[in-house]
């Protein structure tokens, strides 16, 4: 079976509809298993036309023109066990979706501004959770 590890960073609203801003850790699976698996907790990516309703789908189209889904960093040790590690921060369209959201906290806010600057780019266990 396949396993999906969530950390919710930020909650956010736009035209009264919530928002999850959530970091995923995979440890196997493949394919649509991100989204099958945020879509099966109630956090279904922003713009996935597969895993929500026609409805929401379009009203997604309205805030962000493609999947909202990016691996910010990739880990991994080589075949004599030395560890590499690659960042790439948050595309443009990307962060430009976020800013049209509002935080629903201080702490949301905070966490929000981080992965807009590039600085949320850590290590999973460095991530802190939101609470609702």
């Amino acid at each position: 079976p396949s396993k999906t590890w969530l950390k919710v960073q930020a909650h956010a609203s736009h035209r009264g509809s919530p928002f999850s801003l959530v970091a995923v850790r995979i440890a196997t699976g493949r394919g649509h298993q991100i989204r099958s698996h945020l879509a099966h907790v109630g956090h279904a990516t922003v713009c996935d036309g597969k895993y929500t309703s026609s409805d929401t789908f379009q009203l997604d189209l309205q805030l962000c023109s493609r999947n909202f889904l990016h691996r910010y960093r990739l880990a991994f040790k080589d075949g004599s066990g030395s560890s590499h590690e690659a960042t790439v921060p948050l595309p443009p369209d990307l962060v430009s979706t976020l800013r049209q959201l509002t935080p629903k906290c201080r702490g949301s806010a905070e966490a929000m501004h981080l992965w807009c600057s590039a600085d949320g780019l850590r290590d999973w266990a460095q991530l802190e959770s939101q609470q609702k």
